[in-house]
């Protein structure tokens, strides 16, 4: 089961994943989610972290835009690593999950690779992937790589963590 969850930023979709992911008892699952390290949305440095806790900067703020979608930061050049890294040792009983993919991510070809054979490999995925960068994922994954595609609303959000669960547990 591959499941793709996407919605406007703010829309809830991380909220209702980590529910889900505290309902199905996945605690160290492969693959990372990213933040801003403890600061605002737009911080200096975004971070990628795992499941297991392992932490790397994504990428940095720069004055110009770089990244795709003409988003002013640059990949940090070890992200690569980890992030193929993190998506390593899953397996059916060790599902993937990502947290999120955005327009960022998508400047990294190797990550992105990784990301693509995930979906394709053998162990669940739930992905979140920000709506604005969700038809460039999907020509990276395939248009059928996602089993479900779940768009976060307000009306659908408190309803999405049993919704997830029920899913993956079939």
């Amino acid at each position: 089961m591959n499941v793709v969850v996407t919605g406007e930023i703010g829309s809830g979709k991380s909220t209702a994943v980590r529910a889900a992911l505290n309902q199905l008892g996945w605690t160290a699952p492969a693959g990372f989610f990213t933040h801003w390290g403890g600061a605002e949305r737009g911080a200096d440095v975004l971070y990628a972290e795992t499941w297991a806790g392992g932490r790397h900067p994504l990428a940095r703020r720069v004055a110009a835009p770089v990244a795709p979608g003409g988003l002013p930061y640059e990949l940090d050049p070890d992200f690569s690593r980890f992030a193929v890294a993190a998506l390593a040792g899953a397996n059916p009983e060790r599902p993937v999950v990502l947290d999120e993919l955005g327009l960022i991510e998508l400047g990294a070809p190797d990550v992105a690779a990784a990301v693509a054979a995930a979906f394709r490999g053998p162990a669940p995925v739930l992905a979140v992937i920000q709506r604005r960068a969700l038809d460039r994922w999907l020509d990276v994954l395939g248009r059928a790589a996602a089993d479900r595609l779940l768009d976060v609303d307000p009306a659908a959000r408190d309803a999405l963590p049993a919704q997830l669960a029920a899913l993956f547990r079939a």
